[in-house]
């Protein structure tokens, strides 16, 4: 697969990784990156906030990827269509 199938025409890795954080804020997460030490990616909801850990040891489409994932699995939990294994982890 062309680099630019994957990411867009004209948009480099970086730019969607950009274009994702951007889109996780405006779904009202906070980010923060943490050494995962191996752990998946994942989003929780505490303190009246939302949070989103991605691995700072990640490369930029690694991260983009797991942002991505983390997300869809966001929206399906908020659309009652989650299973017990694609739940938030807090």
């Amino acid at each position: 697969m062309d680099q630019r199938d994957s990411i867009g025409v004209g948009e480099n890795v970086v730019e969607r990784l950009r274009r994702t954080v951007r889109e996780a804020r405006r779904l009202g997460f906070d980010i923060r990156q943490e050494v995962l030490s191996g752990q998946q990616p994942a989003w929780c909801e505490f303190g009246g906030k939302r949070w989103l850990f991605i691995d700072a040891s990640q490369s930029a489409r690694e991260q983009t990827e797991s942002i991505e994932a983390v997300l869809a699995n966001y929206r399906a939990w908020e659309a009652g269509l989650a299973s017990s294994q694609t739940e938030s982890v807090c």
